[in-house]
């Protein structure tokens, strides 16, 4: 999938409101004039409204969970809540209010409020400020939002006061620095976040990249558009619809998941495999359970190969799109064996060729069992071709080389990987050294050498490197390939 169709959707959501705006400066007949100091109150009201709905569910949960993003989604949205209910009450004709500065400066305080706290909040929990914030999370909480509050309220008491009554010097040039910032800190809220939505599809993801879009969007449009006309007006629908959109993705979720601050902590995850998990459609979840229910050693099995396959998907590069294909498809790629017959699937000893061939059915009917769910469609063909090798010796269709699908080969070699290294109730575990050497003897014959040069690469980083002249390719593949004690095609490897 190339960048523009993987971000297809962000760029809709940044390039439609810019040109509504373009449209409605090249043509001021159709950016009509309406102003209504109430319904300015009320709009703005709105937005503050679901501001603090998420935030009250972030404070909550970051006094459950230590997770410094939380704690900044909370501040953030605390912050748009409180200076933009700060600037609807300081609207001129309000309740009495007079003609200030004010009423334009809140809304780019609570902006760049929101980016600085979101930009902070996407990155690593374990560095800098994060590490301090996810140990005192209720005073990061807290004193800021105390000193806004009082802040808000004096401005609302006489909007004149510090500075209220005139521009300050160079205020112009100022904000439109500001401005910059903003969009700069919310490009990369997108950036971090919208990788995680590919990565797991979760629309709680997906409702913070919509919110920071349309706070860029209400920034162009602030300082574009025309005061009290339509280019004016349109940056208070942009805000209510991407804080409207947060509270409805997070209640949304929370009927899915035990509990909000379990919720929002994998939200800001820095692990990948963590947001896959976190978006897999309730038909993988369901055939994940009845993996556990007939064979408890293959679900063990599948999730540690789910987790190897991302990390050699990531070694290598791959895209979020490919990284979320190969985690569902090695979860689920040992499925079918749900259809083979618990005597063969448990048999504690060697397998006749009557019954290797049985268990070697296992692909086609994980594929033909996946196929009923519309939503795995895209996993199929990891599940039918993950014992597929490189020289057209594998199973089921003895595809070669390429036309074996990436995500597949990536899969096979963390299942082999994970199969040998695993204690089985036939002999324990091989040692690193030796399994890494077992998959090494087959690059290029067994399996894809790009995949293999990256488990090298991902073994290294372990302090495991390849015991020389331990490999034996058909003996790691023939062990793995059916979970069961085979005979040895050369002389027995002990560990």
């Amino acid at each position: 999938m190339t960048f523009a169709r993987r971000w297809l959707l962000v760029i809709v959501l940044l390039s439609v409101p810019m040109g509504v705006l373009a449209l409605l400066r090249v043509i001021p007949g159709i950016d009509k004039r309406f102003y209504s100091a109430d319904g300015h109150l009320l709009v703005v009201s709105a937005i503050a409204a679901c501001a603090l709905i998420v935030a009250s569910m972030a404070a909550v949960a970051a006094s459950r969970v230590p997770q410094p993003g939380v704690v900044w989604l909370g501040l953030g949205c605390t912050a748009v809540g409180v200076f933009m209910l700060g600037h609807g009450l300081v609207t001129p004709g309000v309740f009495g209010q007079p003609t200030n500065r004010w009423v334009g400066r809140l809304p780019y305080v609570a902006i760049a409020s929101f980016a600085l706290c979101l930009y902070i909040g996407g990155r690593r929990a374990d560095r800098g400020i994060n590490r301090w914030v996810s140990r005192h999370p209720v005073v990061t909480l807290l004193v800021p939002t105390i000193a806004a509050t009082v802040f808000v309220a004096t401005v609302v008491a006489d909007p004149v006061l510090f500075g209220g009554a005139e521009p300050f010097a160079h205020e112009n040039g100022v904000l439109a620095v500001v401005s910059t910032a903003i969009v700069i800190l919310l490009v990369s809220v997108i950036w971090t976040h919208g990788h995680r939505w590919q990565l797991g599809r979760d629309t709680v993801q997906l409702a913070i990249v919509l919110a920071a879009a349309m706070s860029i969007a209400a920034v162009f449009s602030f300082e574009h558009g025309r005061f009290a006309q339509v280019s004016w007006w349109d940056y208070h629908a942009y805000l209510l619809a991407g804080f409207g959109a947060a509270v409805y993705a997070v209640l949304l979720r929370r009927h899915e998941q035990q509990t909000v601050a379990d919720l929002l902590a994998t939200t800001f995850d820095d692990d990948p495999f963590a947001h896959i998990v976190q978006g897999y459609p309730e038909a993988l979840c369901t055939l994940v359970r009845a993996v556990e229910v007939k064979d408890a050693y293959t679900h063990g099995h599948s999730e540690r190969t789910a987790q190897l396959a991302v990390e050699l998907g990531l070694q290598m590069g791959l895209p979020p799109d490919r990284l979320r294909v190969i985690s569902r498809g090695a979860f689920l790629h040992d499925i079918g064996k749900i259809a083979i017959p618990d005597e063969i699937l448990n048999k504690p000893g060697r397998l006749t060729p009557d019954e290797r061939v049985v268990v070697e059915t296992h692909p086609q009917l994980g594929y033909e069992l996946a196929s009923a769910a519309p939503s795995l469609r895209e996993v199929l063909l990891v599940i039918l071709h993950h014992h597929e090798r490189m020289d057209g010796q594998g199973y089921p269709g003895g595809l070669v080389g390429r036309d074996i699908p990436l995500e597949a080969r990536v899969v096979a070699v963390a299942d082999v990987w994970d199969a040998l290294t695993s204690d089985r109730p036939y002999r324990s575990g091989w040692e690193c050294p030796v399994a890494l050497a077992h998959i090494v003897d087959g690059r290029t014959t067994h399996f894809d050498p790009l995949v293999v040069d990256a488990l090298v690469q991902w073994a290294a980083a372990r302090g495991i490197t390849p015991e020389l002249g331990a490999g034996h390719a058909d003996e790691a593949w023939r062990a793995a390939e059916t979970c069961h004690e085979v005979d040895p095609v050369r002389d027995p490897v002990t560990v």
